[in-house]
């Protein structure tokens, strides 16, 4: 019985700390449906505003300032199996195999882009923006299952799962943006990143509590919590190398986040204070950007996100984290003009994945595993000022596969996809973006007179 026990913490424990994720580990790839036609293709390509969510410096290269009004429609779809062998535990339990599988109940869940670009003076080499954007969106919802081991409830000597797995992550950014055309080829740009949302986890597997009379640990609720704020910075560049290509470049620093903190309960209802500390990881990205072609824009982006140095992602699963890896994503976006009003567009996403397979465990509430999303849209411009944009990202089915601790024969598999719709206005105002004026040429010379005149 002592080696049973042993056994079910190890398991239980292995669950010490988890977060809702969505693409790219916890950040959304794009923002407004034209950026996220292109799967967030934009740190080089001025498009649209949507594209100041990567690299603040676009504000600078749109032709006209302009507002973005949309928002967007997530439907997850995320599984959990887990296996155990009979006898696997202690030599004793369970009595016969056992697997099964369960799908988290996630529902549709919405996102948000919204923000505007203006300048003081119509001539000002200064372009300001503010844009509040759904950062990270995520969670999972997986009920109690008598099949699934994992899911299962505490009833021992039969049972000795976790129940019910639930966690949601939401958190906006809002970023206030300043753009200074320096010269007539580049532009720079900066600002702060202040973010709020709300993160909530049951069980709460970072915060094991005391032991129950079998031995195992019990895990409180952590979704008694308020919003929680946070804060970073961001600047970035963006080059006109020559009328065919762009260049640009940025930095997202750590978004610093309080501790997450949650008035919770020990299993006697006693009132117990748990919490955890979390950092958002900085996020660098580079692009570039083809016009050469008629009616067409090209562009490539490559970003990198350091979880492994960030809290609580990039903490060992020992001292209470998820082991998280950095990643590196490309992006690549197309736009085609079809005719003065319709543009298409379409893009591809690719990225690395943060979670370890040797891990999955610890990731039952994180399933921050897609890797590949194809991305298409369509915008329309109903006036010279206004244009309605769809678009629709597909996040294709990936899976991993681990151990359950250190029982003999375990496994436990997350798979997860995702299709998103976005929909939205750009309204564009004040003048057009005017080139700077180059020098006129000098006059040419007086031509000599051959000849002066003669007399006759």
């Amino acid at each position: 019985m002592r080696a049973l026990r042993s056994s079910l913490v190890a398991v239980l424990l292995g669950l010490s700390a988890s977060s809702a994720a969505t693409a790219q580990g916890i950040f959304a790839p794009s923002a407004g449906p034209i950026n996220s036609a292109m799967a967030g293709a934009s740190v080089a390509a001025p498009v649209d505003f949507g594209g100041s969510y990567w690299n603040p410096a676009i504000l600078s290269g749109l032709k006209r300032p302009e507002a973005l009004i949309s928002t967007a429609l997530a439907i997850p779809s995320i599984h959990l199996a887990s296996e155990l062998q009979a006898n696997s535990i202690g030599g004793a339990f369970p009595p016969a195999n056992r697997f099964g599988t369960a799908r988290s109940d996630s529902g549709v869940s919405s996102g948000l882009a919204v923000g505007a670009s203006f300048k003081l003076k119509e001539d000002s080499p200064l372009t300001l923006g503010l844009g509040i954007f759904g950062l990270v969106g995520g969670g999972v919802n997986f009920a109690g299952s008598y099949s699934t081991p994992v899911l299962g409830p505490r009833q021992p000597p039969n049972n000795f799962g976790l129940g019910p797995i639930y966690a949601n992550m939401s958190i906006l950014s809002v970023n206030p943006m300043a753009s200074l055309q320096v010269t007539d080829k580049l532009a720079v740009a900066g600002g702060p990143v202040v973010t709020a949302g709300t993160i909530s986890f049951s069980p709460a597997f970072f915060a094991a509590g005391p032991k129950d009379q079998y031995g195992v640990a019990t895990f409180p609720a952590g979704t008694n919590g308020r919003p929680f704020w946070g804060g970073g910075f961001q600047f970035g560049l963006l080059y006109e190398l020559s009328d065919d290509w762009n260049l640009g470049f940025s930095y997202k620093s750590p978004v610093w986040q309080e501790r997450w903190a949650y008035n919770s309960f020990n299993p006697n209802l006693s009132p117990r204070r748990i919490g955890v500390q979390a950092q958002l990881p900085e996020v660098i990205s580079w692009g570039v950007a083809y016009k050469g072609l008629p009616k067409t824009l090209i562009d490539v982006d490559l970003r990198y996100f350091d979880y492994a140095n960030a809290s609580l992602f990039g903490q060992k699963i020992a001292d209470g984290g998820l082991d998280w890896r950095s990643v590196f994503a490309v992006a690549t976006g197309v736009q085609y003009k079809a005719t003065d009003r319709l543009s298409l567009m379409g893009g591809y996403l690719f990225n690395t994945n943060p979670v370890r397979s040797p891990q999955t465990l610890f990731n039952a509430q994180a399933p921050a595993i897609i890797q590949h999303m194809l991305s298409m849209g369509v915008s329309y411009r109903m006036t010279d000022d206004v244009a309605f944009s769809l678009a629709w990202q597909h996040g294709f089915r990936n899976a991993i596969e681990g151990p359950i601790g250190q029982v003999p024969g375990s496994s436990i598999r997350l798979d997860a996809q995702v299709d998103v719709i976005y929909a939205g206005l750009t309204i564009q105002y004040g003048g057009k973006k005017v080139a700077t004026p180059q020098p006129a040429p000098a006059p040419p010379a007086p031509a000599a007179v051959a000849n002066a005149g003669s007399d006759e």
